[in-house]
């Protein structure tokens, strides 16, 4: 038994209300399926946005990284400034050697022998080491460590060897001391590890 379904013969105000039935049906339909693609549209948007909040996240956890390398680099570098004062490069050898020739001056020391050796080479810096031999008195010797003691720069002085000066009558010159002066000199070993890495 087949459902026939004749339209006219309702009354029109029925077949209007099918009408406005059946495309309200189809409205909601199509309503359904367009929601349908927006939902897709914005769960992805969801996605998307979650995501870039993690990546913003990392990206300022990086950049926060970034600020206290610079704030450290900015710090090792004053630090390496004031520690270059204490171990000069070559180029300042002339500044050093003139230093120790006015300490022993303004200690009343003559100087006999000023003789720099060869540098000899550490791990990352040289010593410099200077042969010197003067003449003055226990006093002038005295005041010539402790200017050597005070000075900025780290110098050693590991051995030295007092003789008395036999007949001199002269107080300013009662002994002849002969050692060696050593100081530290960077190294420029910058290529040194360059093939190892």
């Amino acid at each position: 038994m087949a459902l026939e379904i004749n339209l006219n013969n309702l009354s029109a105000p029925t077949r209007h209300v099918l009408f406005i039935v059946l495309i309200l049906a189809l409205a909601g339909m199509w309503f359904g399926y367009m929601q349908k693609d927006r939902n897709n549209e914005l769960a992805k948007a969801v996605e998307r946005n979650n995501k870039l909040k993690e990546q913003l996240q990392q990206a300022e956890s990086v950049q926060a990284q970034n600020d206290q390398y610079i704030k450290d680099l900015a710090e090792l570098d004053a630090r390496l400034v004031s520690l270059q004062a204490i171990i000069p490069t070559e180029k300042e050898a002339a500044e050093f050697l003139r230093t120790i020739q006015d300490m022993a001056t303004s200690s009343d020391l003559k100087i006999n022998l000023f003789r720099p050796s060869a540098l000899v080479q550490r791990d990352f810096y040289f010593d410099w080491p200077v042969e010197v031999y003067v003449e003055g008195n226990y006093h002038g010797l005295g005041r010539f460590f402790e200017k050597i003691n005070q000075a900025t720069r780290i110098v050693n002085v590991p051995m030295v060897t007092i003789n008395n000066v036999r007949g001199q009558t002269d107080s300013k010159w009662t002994l002849i001391a002969n050692g060696t002066v050593t100081t530290y000199v960077q190294g420029d070993f910058s290529g040194r590890y360059a093939t190892e890495e």
